[in-house]
Order: C-alpha cells, then sequence, then structure tokens
C-alpha cells in the first residue's frame, strides 16, 4: 500500500514571490451566467513551489523547457536539518550531521538520490513577511557538498541564497544557486510537509513546460510506502 503526501502549498492571491521580484499573484477571473469560468494568473515564476534550471544563474545555460522531468522524479532522503534558527547559516558540517541522522535511520545518499532538505521553515512562514528575510540558508561549502554528492535535484522548504534575504545584492553573490545549477543540478524550491515524510521515499516534481525561460510552477509530492 502506497499513499500520497503532497508537498506543494496553496497559492492563493496576494501570495508573493521572492524580494528580486516582489510580485504578487494576480488572478483576473471572468464568469459567464450558468457555470462557466476561465481565469488569468500574474506571478513570478519562482512563487511557492517551483523548479529552477541552469538559466536561472547561467548565461546561455538549460532553459526550464530542456531540463527532462526524470531530473526532478526519482527516490529521495530526507536530510533533516532541524531544529534550526531564523536566519541561520546551514554549512557542510550541519549537513554532515543531518546525514549521520539518515544513517541511523538506515538509509544512506547514493548517486542520482533526490536530496530533501528539512528545516521546516516553509511550513511555518511560506507566504508571510517573514518568510524570505528570515529565512534559514545555505553556505557556500553546503554548496559544494551537496554537488559532491552527485543528486539528481535538490529540494528545499526554506530560502537557501544568503545574499537574497536582502536587498542590494549582485548576481555573483548567488553562490550556492551557481554551484548548484551550474553543476547541471536542478533546484525545487518552496515545497512544505518534508517533516511528515519517512528517511526515504519517492518524489515527484512535475512543472510546466514553459518555453526560453529559467524556471516553472510546480507540483511537487512524494509517494511514500505505508
Amino acid at each position: 500500500m502506497t499513499r500520497i503526501v503532497d508537498l506543494s502549498p496553496a497559492v492563493p492571491e496576494g501570495f508573493r514571490g521572492p524580494p528580486s521580484t516582489d510580485l504578487g499573484v494576480r488572478f483576473d477571473v471572468r464568469t459567464k451566467p450558468g457555470g462557466w469560468q476561465s481565469s488569468q494568473a500574474s506571478m513570478s515564476v519562482h512563487t511557492g513551489c517551483h523548479v529552477e534550471s541552469e538559466l536561472h544563474v547561467v548565461e546561455d545555460g538549460r532553459a526550464i523547457d530542456a531540463l527532462p522531468l526524470d531530473s526532478v522524479i526519482g527516490s529521495a532522503v530526507v536530510l533533516d536539518l532541524t531544529p534550526v534558527a531564523e536566519r541561520a547559516l546551514l554549512d557542510a558540517a550541519a549537513l554532515e550531521e543531518a546525514k549521520d541522522g539518515l544513517v541511523k535511520a538506515g538509509e544512506s545518499i547514493g548517486p542520482g538520490d533526490v536530496l530533501l532538505l528539512h528545516t521546516g521553515w516553509a511550513d511555518r512562514a511560506l507566504g508571510s513577511p517573514d518568510y524570505f528575510r528570515l529565512s534559514p540558508a545555505l553556505s557556500e561549502d553546503a554548496a559544494e557538498w551537496l554537488v559532491a554528492r552527485e543528486p539528481r535535484c535538490v529540494a528545499c522548504d526554506f530560502f537557501e541564497e544568503p545574499a537574497a534575504r536582502d536587498p542590494g545584492w549582485e548576481a555573483s553573490e548567488f553562490v550556492v544557486h551557481r554551484r548548484i545549477l551550474g553543476a547541471g543540478i536542478p533546484l525545487v524550491e518552496g515545497v512544505v510537509g518534508l517533516g511528515s515524510l519517512p528517511a526515504r521515499c519517492d518524489f515527484f516534481a512535475p512543472f510546466f513546460k514553459f518555453g526560453g525561460i529559467e524556471a516553472a510552477p510546480a507540483r511537487a509530492f512524494a509517494v511514500v510506502e505505508s
């Protein structure tokens, strides 16, 4: 027996994207008497749960429509980084400690695994004004640690780029994105509910096949053995 665990947040009108654009979701809902509705959405593609490709930070990198679906679908392990303080900088040592916890649960990281980074931050704050500003983040050596494990993709329930939490950043300061995406490893951001998963599960993050841009909304979920 298996069950599906939804790992994607709802995205209502007004839900805001990252500070880089600070765009709120806007719906233009059109109806006709008798039961007909058609809506238009305006939003950043980095809103809620979404998948990012290299083009986000690498000139001439792969666009999101060139990213194969099997790069965001596969066997996954949960790296439990809890408890985490606001604006904590999670380094390679923190990831190594989470890996040790995984081993105690009878699992290990193998090449091609999906790595799910669990802090609980999205469950607490996603959609609030504090989500981006007070989020934990990854250090550059943590990004190196992740890339060295050769994962299929990396999914986070927090805003992992430390420079982007505050205004005034430059593109070159996106060290975490550049290291992970630059290695051809997709990032899945804005996931929720990782704390409800076992140490290993099957992960899926199908995304909209937009052409020629760097990211697309996703509906991430896990399939768990009952």
